[in-house]
């Protein structure tokens, strides 16, 4: 260590910015106790106290062992707060915090100030937050802090986060002063709540201003599509597609437009291709099916020295998955061994998912079991899965198994479940899982949940509970709902049903060309030809009005 001074206080500070584990913030605090740096220098010590890697009972025991914490502790401690997870319990110890500020020191400054609207701002759901924000901006206003544009920025946010764009715009045209985080935030918080218009408009203004446009105020306008040939041309002109964030976003903009020659060209063109451009590529020809020129991507990203993460991997697999490909999804799961990527939630699950969808399931279940961590997304899918292929007990049985762990449900972890009761015929245990997802766990079904359930007395020929069921939901159901009972009035040749089902669909204007099949076929059944002559005369009617789609299926072949 170099000796007492400035150059330790450096290397120090150096040493804390530049730590990646909780470990080296313990050492290297030892090692300020030991050349008495903390807690007696501001600068390490602040640094110490706001580290990211610092768990926040940690955070505050490093204050409290401060005797006269200056401005700059406080500063530190209440960042570190507006981080935190829980608004309740961040929000009580900030004001904690700044109470003391107020009570020890002379004076406060602006900085003190900006973490806790920041905290508010993050929780703008929470009626608490709203309200504890707005009572700061009163504070600051008695403080004189109104024509500080770093506040006005952070307010201004808070605002926007609320949804209350009629007071943010008011504060943005109250600031003095105006830099490129102001216009960003405020360009960015209308193209949020979809006033195109008003976006447009703040960006020919920022334009106009002298302000020199960032890529922040050019991304957002891209990712809504407006003029996004003009906006691409602008960010030619002023070297904005060079950088790596505007490029991503253009290319998303012409994917989406299905123009992939001119994403193409975005990529190619660009002067650097970093891990985001990449990514944003590779998911884009694999969204668009292209799995092979996704697969080639890959590899000249690799022999680029641009090293895939699991992001890059996940959006190849879900392709490969809906579409079959499995000797694909075999070789992204053999390159994920190769790069030493280890599965976590989001490549556990898409290759579970992606097996699955290709009828492995022994392999997708030797990955579930292989994965460290199994949150409620991997459970899920591996729940799914298993239903999907038949195996409706094991499905059940995993989700005892599930309970059993401590790992809570959600709604698409019931959608799974009851999935499985209905490809297995369960009619029992479909309505108790249903009636535990609101009784237990308090969630709320859907449409979809519904719909399997009514699938399911479908399958046993339960048809007027089904009917039942979808008249006391509170939607009275939807056209998927109704259909689904009219496939299951088909098989079971119930034509009364059958009819009143139709009636509902023609009085919800959800016309299908199966509609009429279904219930021709019902009519078959019973050989009532007269009807079904007026059914398909009908049908030639509404034909008119809704163009059926040509379909298609793929499937791939070992060779």
């Amino acid at each position: 260590m170099p000796p007492p001074g400035k150059p330790l206080v450096m290397t120090i500070t150096a040493l804390l910015r530049s730590a990646t584990r909780p470990v080296h913030l313990l050492q290297l605090h030892a090692s300020m106790i030991k050349t008495s740096l903390f807690p007696h220098h501001a600068l390490p010590t602040s640094r110490l106290l706001a580290s990211p890697l610092a768990p926040l009972p940690y955070a505050l025991s490093l204050f409290a062992a401060i005797p006269c914490p200056t401005l700059f502790h406080h500063t530190a401690l209440l960042r570190v707060l507006s981080a935190a997870p829980s608004f309740s319990s961040a929000a009580s110890a900030s004001l904690a915090v700044l109470a003391s500020a107020r009570a020890r020191l002379p004076a406060l400054d602006e900085f003190a100030f900006q973490p806790l609207v920041a905290l508010c701002a993050k929780n703008p759901r929470d009626d608490a937050a709203a309200s504890l924000g707005q009572q700061v901006h009163a504070l600051l206003l008695r403080y004189g802090f109104s024509g500080v544009v770093s506040l006005g920025n952070v307010l201004c946010h808070f605002y926007c986060c609320l949804g209350n764009m009629v007071v943010a715009r008011r504060m943005f045209d109250e600031m003095p002063e105006r830099d490129a985080v102001s216009w960003n935030t405020m360009i960015g918080s209308y193209v949020r709540t979809g006033d195109i218009c008003a976006a447009v408009e703040m960006f020919g203004a920022m334009r106009c201003s002298g302000v020199d446009v960032s890529a922040a105020a050019v991304v957002p306008l891209v990712g809504c599509g407006w003029r996004g040939e003009s906006v691409h041309g602008f960010g030619v002109k002023t070297g904005l597609c060079k950088d790596v964030k505007v490029a991503a976003a253009m290319e998303g903009m012409y994917f989406r437009k299905s123009d992939i020659g001119c994403a193409k060209k975005v990529f190619e063109e660009a002067t650097r291709r970093d891990l985001v451009l990449y990514n944003c590529m590779v998911d884009s020809c694999a969204k668009a099916g292209k799995i092979e020129e996704a697969m080639g991507l890959v590899h000249r990203m690799i022999q680029e020295g641009v090293r895939p993460n699991t992001g890059t991997l996940v959006g190849v697999l879900s392709a490969c998955g809906a579409s079959g490909a499995t000797a694909a999804g075999r070789r992204i799961h053999e390159l994920a061994l190769e790069l030493g990527l280890e599965p976590d939630t989001a490549l556990g699950t898409s290759l579970m998912d992606m097996y699955f969808k290709c009828g492995y399931p022994n392999e997708a279940t030797a990955i579930f079991y292989a994965l460290r961590d199994r949150d409620v997304m991997a459970w899920t899918a591996m729940i799914m899965g298993l239903g999907v292929n038949g195996q409706s007990g094991a499905a059940l049985s995993l989700f005892r198994a599930m309970e059993q762990d401590g790992v809570a449900p959600n709604e698409v972890t019931f959608l799974a479940v009851l999935n499985a009761c209905s490809h297995g015929g369960l009619v029992i245990e479909g309505k108790k899982h249903l009636e535990s997802m609101v009784r237990q766990y308090g969630l709320s079904p859907d449409t979809e949940h519904y719909g399997c359930i009514i699938d399911l007395l479908g399958k046993v020929g339960r048809l007027d509970e089904a009917y039942e069921l979808i008249k006391s939901s509170s939607s009275h159901g939807d056209a998927m709902a109704w259909r689904t009972l009219l496939a299951a009035c088909r098989v079971h040749g119930n034509v009364g049903l059958g009819m009143m089902v139709q009636a509902q669909l023609d009085a919800m204007g959800n016309y299908h060309p199966s509609d009429t099949i279904l219930l021709s076929n019902a009519y078959a059944l019973e050989g009532r030809w007269d009807e079904i002559a007026q059914v398909r005369d009908l049908e030639g009617q509404k034909m008119v009005m809704d163009k059926k789609e040509a379909g298609c299926s793929s499937i791939e072949v070992s060779s």
